[in-house]
This record gives structure tokens, C-alpha cells and sequence, in this order.
């Protein structure tokens, strides 16, 4: 006879919560969706932040491709790769104790540079020990540096293990002083060639040239391998399983509102107008390497690219504006605008409307006339000034006051800038000036919240966004991300084959020599 049924018997067993949490696989991270706001906003004005005979930038041609060998030959064409390779790695004395070097330093940062050509070291060796390939090396070289230089190099190119020798040995020790020597080069090649310069002004405060526009961005480099754990337990065989971990690489933000694991850099470029392969990367460097929940802000890649700007300034004065993410706020953007920089940004979602002042119509004659007295409520919103208005429905909007004039000056403690307004009204519209930079009573202390009394810079912009000029600057963007995209495929799984922050950024190095010496040998073609 069976045993009697029983409730515990016919039900399963109920999952504790804290089962039930541990089989939960992890959510896919959401994009943030916008709030919206409860005041509303009227519509863009005609000024001239918007002129109605406003023209957009002309297309470039599509670029056309170029082979791995002549991108090959481009970068040992480019003699600033010598410059660099004897000012960070002098050559020694021949005489003297120890072997001498197999290689001189520059044939590594060749191969370097050929990483982000032929997607990995492995493959670049296999490349590089090939006769025929290596016959072209040499060529290239002797047509550059002579014959004596060609003969004395070895008749195959170096292996694997002397790359690792030398990456380990001499490069990576090095990064920080072959990362400013490359700055320095690159911007100076820049100039050379008709960017950023100073003497040949062509834009304006309002439209600057594209040539003389920094554009700058943050990536995330993904490390060779994902894995997080140095050992691991199989639990079939229970065997233990070693792992190499990149331990600088973390989660990162990308685009504001995606997670990447992988470690951040930040760069800043500029290029030619509607001409193809004419971008120079002028300056890079790691940043940040700690998680969104200790550093939810960004500061780290926010001020690794105010030092970055900071940086080609000192070096090209003829910089006339600059743009970046929403990872600057307004204390990045005001130390720039000090030193005369158009600053532009998308405006950071979250900041309501402040109020600038308060207006009111009077009547300059003692007399008595019809002459209503009429306030104004000005306020900063969506980056520029506004009038603040109640509907008839009790909603409150904010109407775009028009600009009419950019006005630059320069004093003791650097250039200010001031938004010449015009107010309508039923009388008679007037103008008015607001400051569109830090001024001393906006960096003041407030002892009650020791704080600033207004952080002016992130509430108000130079060219706001939404208009006809910031819709243009915002386009310059495009150039960022697309060096970030052929950053990610120049290499094999769109993984930089080194691991830690440093050799993260020598990937990029290597990277941007390749992107600059195509950029130097077609500024030098007519």
C-alpha cells in the first residue's frame, strides 16, 4: 500500500527570495531615457546664432581606400618618426660595454605603427619576415635615410620575441615621454600644413574655420580578453584554470548611457574642410579607470581632456574653438573660455532654468505720457537666454531672447564674452548685455552653501545648441567617432592587443601615427 499523499509531497519546494535572486541573470543595461521637463520652451529665434542666409557645411568627396602596404609606406615616409625615435630612445655609443641592438629604435615604432595596419603583432611579424615585404622596408627606408642606414639593417625583419623584448624593455617604461614627443610633432606637422595657424585666419567667434577647430572625444579600448578572474574552477573536472586580467580595465562609459569593459582614452583631432584623409590626431592619453559608481560624474575623462586642450593651446595659438561630450561642465569650460575659445558642448540634461535679472520698462522722460511700465523675467535655459512667460493655461515657458551680437573682450585676467540681447516688448524692444562667461561675482564663495553663487558657464553657452552654428559645431563631431570606429576595426576583434592603461595607449599612438602619415602625404599631394 502506498504512502499517503501529502501537500509537501504534490507542491515543489518554494524558492527563498535569496534563491531567487541568485538565478536572476544580470539586466542589459538600459539607455536612459529623458525626463521631460514640465516648462516649455518657444521657438529658436532669428539672430545670428540662426541668420536666415545660413549655409551648412559643403560635403567632402568619399574618401577613397588605401592599400595596407601604402599606409605602410606612408608611416616610414614620415619623418617625424625619426625625430621622435631618437629624442625618446637615443641611440647608445657603439664601443662600450654590452650587445648592441638588433634593431635601431625607429624599425619598432614602424612595427608599432603596423599593429593598427595589420590588426595584430603576430601578424605584423609574419608581414615584416617576409622577403618581398621586407625588401619594401628597406627600399622605403634607403630612399629616406640613405644607403649606409639600409645596408646596416638585417636582412629579415625582427621577430615576435624581439618585439615583446623592446615593448617591454624600452617602449612601454617610456610611454609618457613618447606620448609628448609624438604631441608635439604632430601638432607642429599640423601647423605646417595649413591647420590651426594663426597667421591665416578664415573663420570667425561665430563660425570658426573647421581647420582651426579641436574636436575632441573619449573611447573605451577593449583589453584582449574579458576575463576578470585570474583562476577559475572548473566544476566538471574541477580543475584550475589561470587567466591573464588586464587589471586597469574596468566598466566604462560610452555614449553617456552604455557600460563597456575596457579601459578609456581620450583624444583630440582636427582636419581639413570637404577634403578626404586630411585628419591629424594632435593629442591622446588614458583616463579614468574606475568604475560609474565611484566616479558617476566623469571627472576623470572630463579633466584629462581639459589637460589634453590645455596642452595643444600652448602649442597653437590659432585654435578658435573647441568641442566635446557632455562629459564638460561648465568648471571645464571656463578656464577655456578665459583664454579665448569657443566652447561647445550639448547642453547636460537635468539643469532647469535659472534666473539671470529682472527687467523693467521706465520712461527716461519726466513727463506724463502713455508709457506703460512693463517687467521682464530673464532666465538661463537650454544653454542661451530666455524671457519666462505664464500661458493661459498656467504653464510656464521660456522664450529664446534673440541674440544680437557676440562680443569678445580682453582684459587683465583674460577674454570675456557677453550675449548683446534683444527684449521685446510693447513699448519698445531694448538690449540688454549678458556674460556668457565667469565673472567675479559668479566664482564668488556663498558662505551658506560654500559654493559659487552661479555657475554661469554650465547654464549659459557661447553658441547654444539648437542654432543654426551650434547644429555645425555639433557635426564636427563626426570626426571623433570616426576615428573611434577605425580605431576599434584596425585591430583584430576590435581588441588593442596590449594590455593596461599604458599599453592601451600605445595602441592609440601606434594608431594615430598611421592616421597622421596618411594625413601628411595627402596635405603634400596637390
Amino acid at each position: 500500500m502506498s504512502p499517503p499523499s501529502t501537500s509537501a509531497a504534490r507542491e515543489p519546494a518554494k524558492k527563498t527570495p535569496a534563491k531567487r535572486a541568485a538565478k536572476k541573470t544580470p539586466a542589459k543595461p538600459r539607455k536612459a531615457t529623458r525626463k521631460k521637463p514640465k516648462w516649455l520652451v518657444g521657438p529658436t529665434p532669428q539672430d545670428i546664432l540662426s541668420p536666415a542666409n545660413f549655409r551648412p557645411e559643403p560635403k567632402a568627396p568619399e574618401a577613397p581606400s588605401i592599400c595596407d602596404t601604402t599606409r605602410l609606406k606612408h608611416v616610414i615616409a614620415n619623418p617625424a618618426l625619426y625625430e621622435v625615435a631618437a629624442a625618446v630612445f637615443p641611440p647608445k655609443a657603439r664601443k662600450g660595454p654590452g650587445r648592441p641592438a638588433h634593431y635601431p629604435a625607429y624599425i619598432y615604432l614602424i612595427y608599432l605603427a603596423a599593429i593598427a595596419i595589420y590588426d595584430s603583432s603576430r601578424h605584423t611579424q609574419s608581414t615584416f619576415q617576409e622577403p618581398d615585404m621586407w625588401k619594401i622596408v628597406r627600399a622605403e627606408i634607403r630612399s629616406f635615410l640613405g644607403d649606409e642606414e639600409a645596408d646596416a639593417l638585417p636582412d629579415t625583419g625582427p621577430s615576435l620575441h624581439q618585439w615583446n623584448d623592446f615593448y617591454r624593455k624600452k617602449l612601454r617604461p617610456a610611454v609618457h615621454e613618447f606620448r609628448e614627443a609624438s604631441r608635439d610633432v604632430w601638432i607642429r606637422q599640423a601647423i605646417a600644413h595649413g591647420l590651426l595657424s594663426e597667421k591665416r585666419k578664415r573663420g570667425d567667434w561665430l563660425r570658426p574655420h573647421r581647420s582651426q577647430t579641436i574636436n575632441g572625444d573619449g573611447t573605451v579600448v577593449r583589453p584582449p580578453s574579458d576575463q576578470t578572474e585570474e583562476f577559475t574552477d572548473d566544476e566538471k573536472t574541477g580543475e584550475r584554470r589561470r587567466h591573464r586580467v588586464d587589471h586597469d580595465a574596468g566598466i566604462q562609459m560610452e555614449g553617456g548611457d552604455r557600460t563597456v569593459y575596457g579601459k578609456k582614452i581620450v583624444s583630440f583631432s582636427v582636419r581639413q574642410e570637404a577634403r578626404c584623409h586630411s585628419r591629424f590626431i594632435l593629442n591622446a592619453d588614458s583616463a579614468r579607470h574606475r568604475s560609474p559608481e565611484e566616479d558617476p560624474e566623469r571627472d576623470e575623462e572630463a579633466s584629462a581632456a581639459l589637460r589634453l586642450a590645455h596642452e595643444i593651446l600652448d602649442r597653437a595659438p590659432g585654435v578658435i574653438a573647441a568641442s566635446f561630450d557632455t562629459a564638460w561642465r561648465g568648471k571645464h569650460r571656463a578656464p577655456l573660455i578665459r583664454r579665448g575659445l569657443i566652447v561647445f558642448t550639448r547642453q547636460h540634461d537635468g539643469i532647469n532654468p535659472h534666473p539671470l535679472a529682472k527687467y523693467q520698462c521706465k520712461c527716461k522722460k519726466k513727463c506724463e505720457c502713455q508709457y506703460e511700465k512693463c517687467t521682464h523675467d530673464v532666465y538661463a535655459a537650454v544653454g542661451r537666454s530666455c524671457e519666462r512667460q505664464i500661458t493661459v493655461d498656467g504653464k510656464t515657458i521660456y522664450n529664446p531672447l534673440p541674440v544680437r551680437e557676440l562680443i569678445a573682450r580682453y582684459g587683465k585676467k583674460g577674454w570675456r564674452f557677453y550675449h548683446q540681447i534683444e527684449i521685446p516688448c510693447r513699448n519698445r524692444p531694448h538690449t540688454e548685455l549678458i556674460p556668457v562667461y565667469e565673472t567675479e561675482d559668479d566664482s564668488a564663495i556663498d558662505p551658506r552653501t560654500k559654493r559659487k553663487r552661479f555657475n554661469r558657464t554650465e547654464h549659459l553657452r557661447q553658441i547654444p545648441p539648437g542654432t543654426h552654428y551650434g547644429d555645425r559645431l555639433l557635426g564636427f563631431r563626426e570626426d571623433s567617432e570616426s576615428s573611434n570606429s577605425s580605431l576599434d576595426y584596425s585591430h583584430r576583434d576590435r581588441r588593442v592587443p596590449m594590455y593596461g592603461a599604458e599599453g592601451a595607449l600605445l595602441g592609440y599612438l601606434g594608431y594615430a601615427w598611421v592616421n597622421n602619415s596618411i594625413a601628411l602625404a595627402t596635405a603634400a599631394t596637390p
